[in-house]
């Protein structure tokens, strides 16, 4: 569908002409109002742990509030410092009072993340998979569920995509061997029986961190030499899980517009990391890294962007 050159302003155009379409022919077999909650199934629970902070509400977590979390909103809970707009206290689990201040240092990182682990083990009767999430990442979460459907979640799986090109090389005792971790900043997920295998070392916050400072480890290379060492679970890699490291996602535009249904997750950074490329469907302001209209591009059959979509095509065909 995306196989078009996309350097010229006329083709780029023909993305929304497409996407146009596609609303179209969706309208002609559909009775009523599409609800896009319902492509989420049911089958396959996924929990989805946001790591946050109040100081992030408006430049990161505000813009995920109106795109991706409504779908998944009562399976979504939010890793925070404090209380936050629009969110309930059923879904929040504060970490001042555990972890101090809000820092990106290695011990407020190591204990925000343990406290996903709480969240998990709680709710580890009622979902089949344990996702961890940044506050400035865009979640696909259809092909999320598409994908881990798949996916045996009574087995030991560790699924995300690796910082590095090479495994991280270790010669410390007890355990000199390589491994490799995933970054969390592209999202990782773990299986009910991965996280079943982890409770003797993450059961209670001061586990986990008390694990990151011995190691001298940062929450997810932790986490990667805990599951790889102890219990000898490998990572499973996936192209599909980014992060707003990766400034080369977004340098090709050709291969973005053509790939981009089917990622699964998109960091986002300015002034290079996100899809800036894309047409403004809302106003810079309201959507700087341009989430929104991705969100709309993903979702056409959300009634406000058809609206959004068929505003633009207008206004570029003036």
């Amino acid at each position: 569908m995306f196989s078009l050159n996309y350097c010229s302003y006329r083709n780029y155009l023909l993305l929304i002409l497409l996407c146009s379409i596609f609303i179209y022919y969706n309208s002609l077999r559909q009775t009523k109002n599409f609800d896009v909650t319902t492509e989420i199934s049911n089958s396959n629970r996924i929990i989805y742990a946001v790591r946050t902070g109040s100081r992030f509400y408006q430049k990161r977590l505000v813009y995920l509030l109106q795109t991706w979390i409504p779908l998944v909103n009562k399976d979504t809970f939010f890793i925070t410092d404090k209380l936050l707009p629009n969110i309930s206290q059923d879904h929040t689990i504060l970490t001042e009072k555990a972890c101090g201040s809000d820092a990106h240092s290695m011990s407020n990182l190591c204990c925000k993340t343990a406290h996903d682990f709480l969240v998990f083990h709680h709710y580890i009767s009622e979902y089949n998979w344990f996702c961890h999430f940044d506050d400035d990442q865009y979640v696909n979460v259809n092909k999320l569920n598409e994908y881990l459907s798949t996916l045996d979640s009574n087995k030991p799986y560790y699924i995300g995509r690796t910082s590095w090109p090479n495994a991280l090389q270790r010669s410390k005792e007890p355990f000199p061997s390589p491994f490799w971790f995933a970054t969390l900043g592209a999202g990782v997920c773990l299986s009910k029986q991965t996280i079943h295998l982890l409770k003797p070392y993450t059961q209670t916050t001061s586990e986990f961190v008390d694990g990151c400072i011995r190691e001298n480890y940062h929450d997810d290379i932790y986490l990667g030499f805990l599951l790889s060492a102890y219990l000898n679970i490998t990572l499973t890699k996936t192209d599909r899980f980014h992060s707003h490291l990766e400034k080369s996602f977004y340098s090709n535009k050709q291969t973005f517009l053509r790939t981009f249904t089917n990622q699964i997750t998109f960091g986002f950074r300015t002034p290079d990391r996100y899809p800036y490329f894309l047409p403004q469907f809302y106003r810079s302001h309201l959507d700087p890294y341009r989430m929104r209209t991705l969100h709309c591009l993903l979702y056409t059959q959300i009634n406000e962007c058809q609206t959004k979509i068929h505003q633009h095509l207008f206004n570029s065909t003036k």
